[in-house]
């Protein structure tokens, strides 16, 4: 096989094993959320669909068994294969139009269930992603890597959710596992069976094994220092996010203008990823880490908040964020799998992805009261609710600008280095 078709196919699997990543997720998170809203659930039951993420923050206590057992590919496929039917199933669930409202056990139990599945998944593909590809290879596919995850995410929030508009849901989450058992067949045909050759590193299927996962990952080399920049890298980027459509909100922008925004965001972000996947893989992560963690910290929505621009200049602003946010948002991957032995490659990766989900769930979740509190604090002093509310929104982005400081600082602090080659 010639290079050209070596990295074409590579191309290719990345691209589709990261779509069917993304689309589970969409699924639960955002496509889920749509029909809730659609059917009149009141604001509390939709917002349960928060407590999915509790199983990325829970997959560590069995991703072990992905490294001990079977192949990472054979894995990934099968529970894509899984996800195709119970998305296909919930279809079925919803047809009456209030599954969720008539048989609430059912339809929560069965979506528990795909947030499990979605989540041992997810350990898997990521795994994989590591044993199939050497180092440059890793740095070079994880534009495509997170453009293909951001892609499926557009599909789930926007074109499924059009085809629940005009077809109705049943339509929509049929499609949904049609595309995934799509993503199954062309990963069965694309992806490499490289781990059918070298085997799991010969870790043998036993508890030691399971243990040794677990102490690998806390016996690596500045393993405090590591974690706790991985705790704080994207917080200063989840706190925006939770807030950012509420100061869009405020600065009189509609529903459509922001439609408008998160379309350019979208491209702006994909082309981010794609740029710093090339970067990353000509110069190095060595190189281009601490440049890229520094323009995630540029406080972008500080300054909307606080010269409150014209609708044009926040488009700028939006885009140049989305792009900084999509530089850092490509090399954090990189950084964790140079964190990870290839023996335990799933399971190490599992744990970080825990770590940083642990962040967003805890971060994002208080975002919105840290900024009552502010609007409740600057009341006495404004001459109105407005005013209150503008001028917390201006404090609260300068806290997320603090909250991005201690990644700043442990970005020189941390190894780069793939953690074989510090052994």
């Amino acid at each position: 096989m010639s290079d050209e078709t070596k990295r074409g196919k590579a191309l290719a699997w990345t691209s589709s094993a990261y779509f069917g990543e993304g689309l589970p997720f969409s699924f639960l998170h955002q496509l889920v959320t749509e029909y809730l809203t659609a059917i009149g659930a009141p604001p509390s039951v939709v917002g349960y669909t928060s407590w999915f993420h509790l199983s990325v923050t829970a997959k560590p206590l069995w991703s072990p068994l992905i490294d001990l057992f079977g192949t990472r590919r054979g894995w990934m496929i099968a529970l894509q294969l899984v996800l195709a039917v119970g998305m296909v199933l919930m279809g079925a669930m919803v047809a009456g139009g209030g599954g969720a409202l008539e048989t609430p056990w059912l339809f929560w139990g069965a979506l528990a269930v795909l947030a499990a599945v979605h989540a041992t998944h997810d350990i898997a593909c990521d795994g994989l992603f590591m044993v199939a590809l050497d180092r440059r290879e890793q740095a070079l596919y994880s534009g495509t890597r997170i453009a293909a995850y951001r892609i499926a995410m557009y599909v789930g929030s926007g074109a499924l959710v059009v085809l629940a508009g005009r077809a109705g849901w049943t339509a929509a989450f049929t499609t949904a596992g049609a595309l995934m058992a799509l993503t199954a067949a062309i990963n069965a045909w694309l992806v490499p069976r490289v781990e059918d050759r070298d085997g799991p590193e010969h870790v043998q299927p036993s508890a030691s094994g399971f243990g040794a996962a677990y102490r690998t990952f806390l016996a690596q080399p500045e393993a405090v220092r590591v974690i706790v920049f991985v705790l704080t890298y994207r917080l200063c980027d989840v706190l925006t996010f939770a807030m950012a459509p509420v100061l869009l909100r405020d600065l009189g922008i509609g529903t459509e203008a922001r439609g408008v925004l998160r379309s350019i965001g979208l491209t702006a972000s994909i082309g981010g990823s794609l740029l710093a996947g090339g970067l990353l893989a000509r110069g190095g992560l060595e190189r281009w880490l601490v440049p890229f963690t520094y323009a995630m910290a540029i406080p972008f929505y500080l300054l909307v908040a606080w010269l409150r621009p014209s609708f044009e200049w926040i488009v700028v602003v939006y885009t140049l964020e989305q792009l900084a946010g999509a530089l850092a948002g490509t090399a954090l991957p990189v950084f964790l799998m140079r964190r990870c032995k290839r023996a335990f490659s799933a399971s190490h990766y599992a744990f970080f992805s825990a770590i940083t989900a642990l962040t967003a769930t805890v971060a994002g979740g208080l975002s919105g009261h840290v900024v009552e509190a502010l609007t409740a604090a600057f009341a006495a002093g404004a001459a109105d609710a407005a005013s209150a509310r503008a001028d917390a929104l201006v404090a609260f982005f300068a806290l997320c600008f603090v909250a991005a400081l201690p990644a700043v600082l442990l970005v020189h602090l941390v190894p780069t280095a793939p953690i074989e080659r510090e052994a």
